[in-house]
């Protein structure tokens, strides 16, 4: 017994401590207790206490013990306020038996160093996620001045889900009295780096990047690395550059090699350096993942309509499977033209579709407007001096979109199309209570109240759209009731979606945690390729394909794009938010009338959207996975691309079309009854609601890819293919304050 846990089993045993399992014996619970045992120090008596062997080794005991305590308080900080998923979870520790003790949570999964034995090597595919997660956890690790100093595959779990978790932290390394040193070697040789095999060797990040790395060389060739000591008297080994090619990408080996470099100053210095080495996905340069199959091109809509109830539809390139409610999921039929019921989709963590529930949202009408910040008359303020700009990507004529003519309203005055200026980006200071004026074209950032900048954005000038689209539109679904509509005031839209390094700050920041991780999962199809399944190895740093910091951000909910904006306007004074229905539209037109900002041939959409191509070609099963639903064309990319790898829009705008669908902040309304123009107010009526989706994503078919396609979400679940992307107004926010 360890007070009231029952040793189960030794999970390992080393000469620096034992790991048991043990149950408690009062409560259903598990944990993973590690007591501290330097064989070299001290020993366990037949009454059970642990005593040092000697007067001698009496005071390097007492040091290397409070030493234990002391990690062991430090890792359990690291679980505060909020646990890494790829960290163990210490949840206490204290001294018993004259000795010492940590209690973690019992990860249950198979070691990577068997998973390795089994199997040999692991694929990209399979390898990338694992190694990004492993890449976070560390760099929550660094950040808190810890060393792991011992990683290996033995110490690291992946769990059932396929997600990994660092299970062995070990504590003191090297303890010093006086007269005696003893040193605690708890690296293992082949995966440690050559400065651990020295006590003054200078030690940091560098040094746990190496282990990962000669983790990796093993998962990647199949053979264990050889250790620095024999490598400094033999042959270095063979580059896995050299001995994994074609079978991983070239700058993923060359990444490998870099961390596994015997000299510290060859190695990256930090996760950040090295993430971004693994994850450069240069052009032609990115594997062929498999994506599901999908079996048919219409695909079924999450909120049924009167327009389309018996219509298969979906959410912009995500097919979804519904079924009758179950009684007990199915609320009353309320009447009123205004009330809305949709189907939430429930997915088991087996990978298996959950019963479909039918939700009501809201009880107040969908005319009435949600309550927003009083205007405040704008102050212009000067704008520092702006540094260079990116090379400005090519533009293209669209042609123009057949259809009804509409008369323009008589306010209407035509707006030339303002490109983005040539001047470099402008960097604005927060601001309160004064705020710049929006300039049409005009691209800026504004500083943030925590560090560095927010999203790049552009200024959109008013003026006239004619949203929806004619009949004889391919693909024009029965919601998209061609209208005149009008953008009175300019606005800014980010040049793209928000990415998960801009995303990141904001959790940094605050130690916000999504939907997904808090109180349920990310969605995505399963393997046949027709269903929504949640899965808890998906995140919004893990979306399930491989991402850089440059990637859009998703796995988001709309609550969570909600949270974002919120804390964006707090940090710069000026109001930000997500943009209505009306904004997106017509931001994403620019001023063309074609059915995309290019023109009405989807085939043309590889210089200018990420959407469902010819790029998953390269594997045979893939074609039965994208027949009739995909364009002619090939742009490199099987998942989402980073941010701006396509051309922009008339107005400078980036990946409108295509790579994520976005959230906009209006409530979906079929009818296209005033709700586009408006934004949902979650402060005001609790509960999810449903939510428009707008542009289509990387999986969508052409069809779901247009300026005009619809479709909607509840706002509290997220998906894969969703993201955001974010608008600024030129009123500053409610509860700004003046800067000190």
């Amino acid at each position: 017994m360890i007070e009231e846990f029952r040793v189960v089993r030794i999970l390992g045993a080393g000469n620096f401590g034992i790991v048991y399992e043990a149950a408690n014996i009062h409560l259903d619970e598990t944990v993973a207790i590690k007591e501290f045992l330097p064989t070299e120090l001290a020993r366990r008596e037949p009454d059970g206490w642990i005593r040092p062997l000697s007067a001698a080794t009496a005071e390097a005991f007492r040091w290397a013990r409070a030493r234990f305590l002391q990690e062991a308080r430090t890792l359990w900080g690291l679980g505060h306020p909020t646990p890494h998923r790829s960290i163990v979870r210490v949840t206490g520790y204290r001294e018993a038996n004259g000795s010492a003790y940590m209690f973690m949570e019992f990860e249950r999964g198979e070691a990577l160093s068997d998973l390795l034995e089994r199997r040999g090597t692991l694929p990209y595919e399979e390898l990338a996620p694992i190694v990004a997660a492993l890449l976070d956890g560390l760099a929550r690790v660094h950040a808190a001045n810890i060393l792991h100093r011992d990683i290996k595959p033995a110490n690291i779990l992946i769990r059932a889900d396929g997600s990994p978790v660092f299970i062995d932290f070990g504590a003191a390394r090297n303890a010093t009295s006086s007269g005696e040193t003893s040193i605690f070697t708890t690296y293992t040789p082949c995966y440690a780096a050559i400065e651990q095999y020295d006590p003054s060797g200078q030690q940091g990040p560098w040094t746990d990047l190496y282990a990962l790395g000669a983790t990796l060389y093993r998962a990647v060739t199949g053979i264990t690395p050889r250790s620095a000591s024999q490598q400094l008297l033999e042959p270095r080994q063979e580059p896995a550059a050299t001995l994994a090619r074609g079978r991983y990408p070239d700058h993923f080996l060359q990444a490998i090699d870099r961390a596994c470099a015997l000299r510290p100053e060859d190695r990256p210095r930090s996760v950040s350096e090295w993430r971004q080495q693994l994850f450069d996905t240069g052009a032609g340069d990115q594997p062929t993942i498999v994506l599901p199959r999908v079996s048919a091109t219409a695909p079924t809509r999450l909120i049924p309509t009167p327009a389309v109830a018996q219509t298969a539809r979906s959410t912009p390139g995500v097919p979804a499977t519904g079924g009758p409610p179950t009684p007990a999921e199915q609320a009353p039929s309320p009447s009123g033209h205004h009330r809305w019921r949709w189907l939430l989709v429930i997915s088991t963590l087996c990978a298996t579709v959950g019963a479909a529930a039918w939700l009501w949202w809201s009880e107040r009408p969908l005319d009435r407007p949600a309550p927003g910040p009083t205007p405040i008359a704008p102050t212009p303020v000067p704008t520092p001096s702006p540094g260079p700009e990116p090379t400005a990507a090519p533009r293209h004529s669209p042609t123009p979109r057949p259809g009804p003519t509409a008369t323009p309203s008589p306010t209407a005055t035509p707006v030339p199309i303002p490109r983005p200026t040539t001047a470099p980006i402008a960097t604005l200071a927060p601001v309160a209570p004064a705020i710049a004026r929006i300039t049409p074209g005009q691209r800026f950032t504004e500083t943030l109240r925590s560090g560095g900048t927010g999203p790049t954005m552009i200024g959109i000038p008013p003026g006239d759209i004619l949203m929806g689209s004619p009949a004889d539109e391919p693909g024009r679904q029965p919601d998209e009731r061609l209208h005149q509509a009008r953008l009175a005031e300019p606005v800014a839209m980010s040049e793209t979606e928000i990415t998960i390094g801009q995303f990141r700050a904001f959790t940094q920041a605050t130690g916000y945690r999504t939907e997904a991780d808090r109180v349920g999962a990310c969605l995505r199809l399963d393997e046949a390729g027709v269903a929504l399944v949640a899965d808890l190895s998906l995140s919004w740093e893990h979306p399930g394909y491989p991402v850089t910091e440059q990637h859009p951000v998703a796995c988001v909910t709309w609550n969570d794009a909600f949270a974002y904006t919120e804390w964006l306007s707090a940090q710069t004074g000026r109001h930000y938010r997500l943009p209505t229905e009306l904004e997106w539209e017509y931001a994403a037109r620019a001023m063309t009338t074609s059915s995309r900002f290019w023109g009405d041939d989807p085939n043309m959409a590889c210089d200018h959207a990420n959407l469902a191509d010819e790029t998953v070609l390269h594997d045979t099963d893939a074609r039965q996975r994208i027949a009739g639903a995909r364009v002619t064309c090939s742009d490199g990319h099987v998942h989402a691309a980073p941010v701006g790898s396509h051309a922009a829009n008339p107005f400078g705008l980036r990946d409108m079309i295509g790579n994520l669908a976005e959230w906009t902040c209006s409530v979906y309304d079929s009818s296209y009854g005033g709700g586009q123009a408006r934004c949902h107010d979650p402060r005001e009526q609790a509960g999810p609601a449903p939510m428009v989706l707008r542009g289509g994503a990387w999986l969508s078919a052409p069809d779901l890819a247009r300026s005009a396609a619809r479709d909607g979400m509840p706002s509290n679940l997220s998906l894969n293919t969703i993201g955001f992307r974010v608008l600024a107004t030129e009123q500053i926010r409610g509860d700004a304050q003046p800067l000190d």
